[in-house]
């Protein structure tokens, strides 16, 4: 990392993020607080859903300030972060939107069949976590977009006495650093991760064609998913956008679909009953390729190794262990293990892969503590705030 830059780190924190605000006029008494931001690939997931649900609230800046008064509680420096009216705290959009479909049942963003609510889990978790790569990449790598974002970002570092120029340079140094270069994005994987954005668009392209959402005609948990990356990276991002708007129209239209959705539009659509074909090579992808990887992850995770060096998609990848990666697999084996026979042989036969199903089933190779307090959070954790990744 260039020198100078350690300067701005001691109250380090993750994720990308700057404001907007609520989908209605919200008072403050009663609005939910999000800590994140307007480019950020996760606040954007979180605020389509509250959108979904018609739940208000008002996007605050993030700052070094309020995340560190948020990690008191959640245990973790990242956004969004959601601070309630009553006082207790949410964190992980995973967690998140689990935890309000238990308040608010209605309009129903999760399946009703246990076997396709499963598959709607795996595709969101696919989303969240093996889009991210090529999002980062996408907007590090290309000067145009490193240029505009770093600006925004540079935006949220309120109380901190350097020039913003200072500022800017920092957030390049640190997202490139860490979420490109020391994610394992070279001369020699470039390529592979360029395709996996253009082969995930073009297969939600042709999955649009015959319906309005991932898995049919209502939104479920593994739209959410894809609009993390696909909204504010992959639409607004220079680069990403003008392959979207050129090669996929619908996927585009389809942003705009997820990001003006209603409660009462939600509840006007069908439910998902099924998986439909249309959305099979989207699952064929998250077993092909993403399962082996977290396979991977928890095996070197479980042999207490600090890298992960792993032979996938015709290249070789070098990346730093994650163990919240390892939880995400502990977490769909968890899920998978809970199916009875029949709902676990419907999956089986969906995901059509028995070296996916294999994983599944699998025992844990590395266990991990998990890393997502039960919601909602209403005490301080007491504990150092840990890294996002849960790389410390």
């Amino acid at each position: 990392m260039p020198a100078g830059i350690e300067q701005l780190r001691p109250w380090r924190f993750h994720s990308t993020n700057v404001p907007m605000t609520s989908p209605q006029p919200a008072a403050a008494e009663t609005a939910w607080a999000v800590y994140g931001g307007d480019e950020s690939y996760y606040t954007g997931k979180l605020e389509a859903y509250l959108r979904a649900k018609g739940i208000a609230y008002r996007l605050v800046p993030f700052s070094p300030r309020n995340l560190r008064r948020a990690a008191r509680y959640t245990g973790v420096m990242q956004a969004p972060q959601v601070e309630r009216p009553d006082g207790s705290w949410l964190v992980d959009t995973t967690a998140i939107i689990d935890y309000v479909e238990t308040l608010h049942a209605e309009p129903a963003i999760h399946p009703r069949s246990p076997s396709v609510r499963f598959i709607s889990r795996l595709l969101e978790d696919f989303a969240d976590e093996w889009l991210w790569r090529p999002a980062m990449h996408y907007r590090w790598s290309y000067p145009d977009s490193a240029r505009l974002v770093s600006r925004w970002l540079a935006a949220h570092l309120t109380g901190v006495p350097v020039p913003f120029m200072a500022k800017r340079l920092y957030w390049y140094a640190r997202q490139w650093w860490w979420f490109v270069r020391d994610d394992g994005v070279n001369a020699r994987t470039r390529a592979a991760v360029e395709a996996t954005y253009r082969q995930t668009l073009a297969t939600l392209e042709s999955c649009f064609a015959d319906q309005p959402f991932v898995l049919g005609a209502r939104p479920c948990a593994a739209d959410f998913g894809f609009f993390a990356s696909m909204f504010r990276h992959f639409a607004c991002d220079p680069t990403p956008s003008q392959i979207m708007r050129d090669t996929a129209p619908r996927v585009f239209a389809w942003v705009g679909r997820m990001w003006s959705l209603h409660p009462g539009a939600v509840a006007a659509a069908a439910p998902v009953e099924m998986v439909p074909d249309a959305a099979r090579p989207l699952v064929a992808e998250a077993t092909g390729v993403y399962l082996p990887y977290l396979q991977a992850m928890a095996t070197a995770h479980g042999e207490r190794q600090k890298r992960l060096q792993l032979h996938l998609q015709d290249v070789d990848w070098d990346e730093p262990v994650k163990p919240y990666r390892v939880w995400c697999l502990a977490e769909l084996r968890r899920r998978y293990g809970e199916l009875d026979d029949r709902d676990r042989t419907e999956v089986d036969e969906i995901l059509g892969d028995a070296r996916a199903s294999a994983i599944l089933a699998a025992a844990d190779d590395g266990v991990v503590d998990g890393p997502i307090p039960a919601l909602p959070i209403r005490h301080p954790k007491g504990s150092p705030p840990r890294d996002s990744w849960w790389r410390e």
